[in-house]
């Protein structure tokens, strides 16, 4: 995800029309990002989602959107919130499911609860979203991105989460 942010800082040098500003993440996210760094350490099979938002202008934001699709070679197709959580929360109960000692379930359900509730936060104002179902993470990752849109805040966000090969 950083590649992302490399290549948009780039462009927003090299090409002035490109509005696109990574938004640094709020407490709540570090908190989250800090814990699942920790758990994803722990337990090689499993996931935390991951977030990124994205600073547009409401003249830009469509070219914006598209930017960030060509960038990261997105394939969208339209999706909604109740496909979003029901993926992504499958997704990683998938991988829990993986485990056998209580314990360590216990301890990846607890960090999916918290993966869920930063989903339901970021929910308020998002409008429209959309999925590519085959996203690539470095260095071998096969993933899922959502991409969803907080139009009166000019904002986008991506949702991913990975599948670790």
């Amino acid at each position: 995800m950083k590649f992302v942010s490399v290549l948009i800082l780039v462009l927003s040098f090299s090409r002035p029309l490109f509005a696109l500003t990574e938004i640094e993440p709020g407490a709540s996210l570090k908190a989250l990002r800090t814990e699942c760094d920790r758990v994803e350490e722990s337990f090689s099979d499993f996931a935390c989602l991951r977030f990124e938002l994205y600073q547009s202008s409401a003249s830009e934001l469509q070219m914006d959107l598209k930017e960030l699709a060509d960038l990261n070679d997105w394939r969208l197709r339209t999706a909604s919130w109740a496909l979003m959580m029901q993926t992504l929360l499958s997704s990683m109960e998938g991988q829990i499911q993986r485990y056998d000692d209580a314990d360590h379930i216990q301890i990846m359900q607890q960090t999916k609860i918290k993966n869920h509730w930063e989903l339901l936060r970021l929910k308020e104002g998002l409008e429209k979203f959309w999925v590519d179902p085959d996203t690539y993470w470095y260095p071998s990752v096969n993933a899922i991105s959502f991409i969803a849109v907080n139009i009166t805040q000019s904002q986008i966000l991506v949702i991913s989460h990975g599948e670790r090969n």
